[in-house]
Formats: C-alpha cells, sequence, structure tokens
C-alpha cells in the first residue's frame, strides 16, 4: 500500500510540474525537474517482475499527463466542454502511450542508460504530432519558453525542438545523479554534467540576446483590431456592414501616406465570398475605395471564401454540395491580399474537430463535441503549398499565418523559404474568454520571431494585437477585449537562420532514429524466439 500511494503521488507530482511550469503560469524552472518523478516510476517497474508493469507506467503516466493537459489548457472548456475532455483524454493518452513503449523496450534491453531512448521517440512524437489528422502542438515542450525569451535565442538554430531536447537532457542527467545518490557514488561529474547542459545554453542565449540588432530595411505597419464579440456578434450576418464600418473607421484614424501595410483579423469579412466574383463584392469595393487614397498601401486580412468546382474536376476532400446538388464547392478560411491585384492563402493547419474532421469514417459521430479554436468551422479546404503576399514596391513580403498555424515552427519555415521578410498574424482568439488561452497564442509568437528572425505583426479581433520585434520582444500590445488601432516600424530582414533554411531537423533526426531503434528491437526479438 505504501509503494502504491509512492508511485500515484509521483505521478501527480510530475503532472503538477509539467502543469505549473507553462505559460502563463510561469514557473518554467521547474520543467527541468518535472520528468523525475515519472522517470522514477519508470525505475521502479522496470526491476518488478509483475507482468501488469506496462499497464501500470501506462495508467500511471497517463494520471501525470492528463494532469498536464487540463492544467495547462483548461481554458478550452470556454469553446466546448464535451470536445475539451475528448481533447485532454486523446491528447494524454498518446503522450502515455510514447512513454509506455520507451518502457517496454527499456525492460526487453535491461540496458543502464536505457532512459535515454525516452529523447529520440518522445522528440519523434512531437515532430509527427505536428502533421497528422489529430495534430495538436500547443504543448510541445519547447514551447514552455515563450515568456523567458532571453533564455532561447539559440532556437534560431534548433526551433522548439532543441528547447524540448534540452528539457529531457537535463532531466535524465539529475536522473542519473539521483542514482548514483542511491547508490553512494561519486557525484562531482554528473553535477559538472548537470551544470554544463543546464547553463551553456542559458549563457549563450544571453550574450546573443545582449549584442543582436535587427536587421533590415523599415516600414510602417498599422494594425486594427475592431474587437467584435465572436459568440454573440461577429458571424451574426446582420452586422456584416456594421462591421466592415466600424474596421474603416478605425482604419482611417491610423493610415497615412507612409503606411505600408493595414492588417485586420481574422475572418475580418463575415459571410463567404466566392472568389471568383471577390472583386465584385461590394465589401471588398469599399476596402479597394479606401486603399486608393493612399498610395502604396497594401490591405491585408481574413475572410470566408468559397470556389465552385465542375463536376468533371479533380474534386478536392472537402468538397461539398449545393442544397439542390447540382454543384460542388470548398470552404476556407482565407487570408487576401488587396494591391494592384487581388491574392488568397488558404488556412492550411485546420483545427481538428472544427475546420477539418480527423479520420471522417471514425470521428464522424463526434463532430458535435467540435472545439471551437478559431475561425469558421465545418470541413474547410487547405492549400499545399504556402503563400506570400508581396508588396506594391515588391520590397515588403508578409507571410500570411491564420490563428492557430502561428503555433508551428517548422511549417512556418515555409514562408520564409518563399521569400517572407516578416509574418503577419491574423487570429480571432475570443472563443476562450479572459483566460491563458489567448496570451500562450500571443507568446508562442515570439517563438516564431526567434526561430526565423523576422518582425511578427499580429492583428487579433479581440486581441492581443502587437509587434513583435527579431529577439521575441513585445511591443506596443492592444489590451484585450478592447477595440482600437495601432502602428509602428518594422525591419525587413530577408536572411536565413539555420531553422529557417533546414527546418525541424532534431525532430526529423528522431524519428528516424526511434523507427531504427523499433525495428532493431523487433528484428532481435525475433531472432530470438526463431534461435530458442
Amino acid at each position: 500500500m505504501q509503494s502504491a500511494f509512492r508511485l500515484f503521488a509521483l505521478a501527480v507530482g510530475s503532472g503538477f510540474l509539467l502543469a505549473f511550469s507553462w505559460p502563463e503560469i510561469g514557473w518554467s524552472y521547474l520543467i527541468f525537474f518535472a520528468w523525475i518523478p515519472l522517470l522514477l516510476i519508470a525505475e521502479h517497474f522496470l526491476g518488478n517482475s509483475n507482468g501488469k508493469s506496462a499497464l501500470y507506467v501506462l495508467l500511471l503516466s497517463y494520471l501525470s499527463f492528463i494532469i498536464w493537459n487540463v492544467g495547462a489548457t483548461w481554458w478550452i472548456v470556454n469553446a466546448s466542454f464535451e470536445g475539451a475532455i475528448l481533447a485532454f483524454g486523446a491528447n494524454s493518452l498518446l503522450m502515455a502511450g510514447v512513454f509506455t513503449l520507451v518502457f517496454l523496450i527499456r525492460k526487453r534491453l535491461c540496458w543502464p542508460h536505457s532512459a535515454w531512448l525516452l529523447l529520440p521517440f518522445w522528440l519523434g512524437a512531437e515532430y509527427l504530432h505536428h502533421d497528422w489528422d489529430l495534430s495538436w502542438p500547443w504543448l510541445t515542450m519547447g514551447n514552455v519558453f515563450a515568456n523567458n525569451i532571453q533564455l532561447i535565442q539559440w532556437y534560431e538554430f534548433t526551433g522548439t525542438g532543441g528547447g524540448s531536447l534540452w528539457i529531457l537532457a537535463v532531466n535524465l542527467l539529475i536522473l542519473e545523479l539521483y542514482r548514483k545518490f542511491t547508490k553512494g557514488e561519486e557525484l562531482r561529474k554528473s553535477i559538472r554534467n548537470i551544470a554544463m547542459v543546464l547553463l551553456l545554453p542559458a549563457a549563450i542565449s544571453l550574450i546573443i540576446f545582449s549584442i543582436y540588432e535587427e536587421k533590415g530595411k523599415t516600414i510602417k505597419i498599422a494594425v486594427v483590431q475592431p474587437n467584435i464579440d465572436p459568440y454573440n456578434e461577429k458571424f451574426d450576418p446582420e452586422t456584416i456592414d456594421q462591421q466592415l464600418d466600424k474596421f474603416l473607421s478605425l482604419s482611417e484614424t491610423i493610415c497615412d501616406s507612409n503606411t505600408s501595410w493595414l492588417l485586420g483579423p481574422e475572418t475580418a469579412l463575415i459571410r463567404p465570398i466566392e472568389e471568383a466574383e471577390f472583386a465584385q463584392s461590394r465589401r471588398v469595393k469599399r476596402l479597394q475605395a479606401f486603399q486608393e487614397r493612399f498610395p502604396g498601401l497594401n490591405i491585408l486580412m481574413g475572410a470566408e471564401t468559397y470556389s465552385f468546382f465542375n463536376e468533371g474536376d479533380h474534386l478536392p476532400g472537402a468538397v461539398r454540395k449545393t442544397p439542390d446538388g447540382q454543384h460542388y464547392y470548398e470552404m476556407y478560411n482565407t487570408a487576401f491580399h488587396l494591391n494592384s491585384k487581388i491574392s488568397f492563402y488558404h488556412k492550411s493547419k485546420l483545427v481538428p474537430g472544427v475546420e477539418q474532421m480527423p479520420f471522417p469514417q471514425i470521428f464522424s459521430l463526434v463532430e458535435d463535441w467540435a472545439i471551437n479554436l478559431g475561425g469558421t468551422t465545418g470541413s474547410l479546404g487547405k492549400q499545399d503549398e504556402r503563400t506570400v503576399f508581396k508588396s506594391t514596391d515588391q520590397k515588403s513580403v508578409a507571410a500570411p499565418a491564420i490563428c492557430y498555424e502561428s503555433v508551428y515552427g517548422d511549417f512556418m519555415t515555409n514562408y520564409i523559404r518563399k521569400g517572407a521578410n516578416f509574418i503577419a498574424i491574423i487570429t480571432n482568439d475570443g472563443w476562450w474568454g479572459n483566460t491563458p488561452g489567448h496570451r500562450q497564442h500571443l507568446a508562442y509568437a515570439s517563438l516564431r520571431a526567434i526561430e526565423t528572425r523576422r518582425d511578427v505583426v499580429r492583428a487579433a479581433n479581440t486581441g492581443i494585437s502587437c509587434f513583435i520585434n527579431q529577439k521575441g520582444e513585445i511591443r506596443k500590445a492592444l489590451p484585450y477585449w478592447t477595440d482600437g488601432c495601432i502602428s509602428d516600424q518594422i525591419h525587413l530582414n530577408s536572411e536565413f537562420t539555420i531553422f529557417s533554411r533546414t527546418g525541424d531537423l532534431i525532430g526529423k533526426a528522431s524519428v528516424i532514429f526511434a523507427l531504427l531503434t523499433w525495428l532493431w528491437f523487433f528484428s532481435r526479438r525475433f531472432v530470438k524466439k526463431k534461435l530458442a
């Protein structure tokens, strides 16, 4: 009974340490100890001959991860209670499954340093979790330092995968220290290793932070935050003209002859507009009339759009039929750009269960439990390649990231390789109320600034709209749930960071290493059985 209580306490302790380390609670240093209780649970069962040891590890780690998921992202319940329960449960089960898989391999190997296998398997799982139907990058471990940017300036080389590697390496080194301590062995070497791995990246980052200077020529950008309630007003078709009136009246107060770009939030234009007839839309014409008053002004904002397809066309996966069954069409959560022409970008990282039903053959039964994380709902179309928006003079090139997309570091590098020299995030962020949700989303934008060394301009319907410099520092932020507008000078950087050029090499290498380890493990077992 005492042993069972100890294991339960370890699982609960690990969960709370992970949750309390997360923005915005902000005790991020706890993450360097958060895995120790979980690792001690695995150590206990490695020496246990009980045939149910893997099941116990699965259940106990599941308890830790459910505490982490709920503690860090409880605000999802404001969008959908049932959907939040489903998300918490599924994501925690995936995490526990990875941890238990590593345990099973370790139990068969009986290798004293096998705990280090957690590195490739966990980092590989994080990487794969960014690119499938149930993608959820919010709790990628490297995100934990989003409010401690002075410590992670080296993300320009590694991305958040480097942060995840750093965290796990320190935890594993502390585990080795604990083992030596319990055996009465010499500790100095282990302490030195921990100090070096923990402090060296932080010291390098502090040096970079102190000497880094923003790169590129400057331009002036204006941002409008209309603050329209997404639940009670935003998607009411009776208010479409009033919403545009408000956007234009705010724009009037902030734009001048020196303004290069005007940014509005995600789905600033509600009620779907057919893209083939977009230029003929009365609302678009009003925007163009405003734009003509400021020569050289580029307008970037969001809209709900759709396109028709002929029956003989290659129909995309999210195609729908009109009520009369005569036509096919696809809906999009769109960013559009107005200058001398009209350009579109369709949101490509769609929110599972809201904008894209994951594994539709299986999950169509729970479609009513969708979690609303912003934008339009229902199965939406997306595009395979990133689109960048070039200014009228071709000098400034925007990466139009729509809401949830800005949480994906590797994904965002595709915009940079297309030539983007600043990042424009358009989002809603009103779905979760005044909770850590929108503040975490804001903090993650600083990670993208560091990884790519691009200024970030953020236009949010309900806030927080702001400017973020290339070091990840937030400037000129508009308060949440406040209408207003801001303008500032940003730098246009065309240089590539290592991460921008290569993407998440740590994640890719981890997937390969974990796969090879898994294949080796199974082949080893197969050969042993054949020889037996």
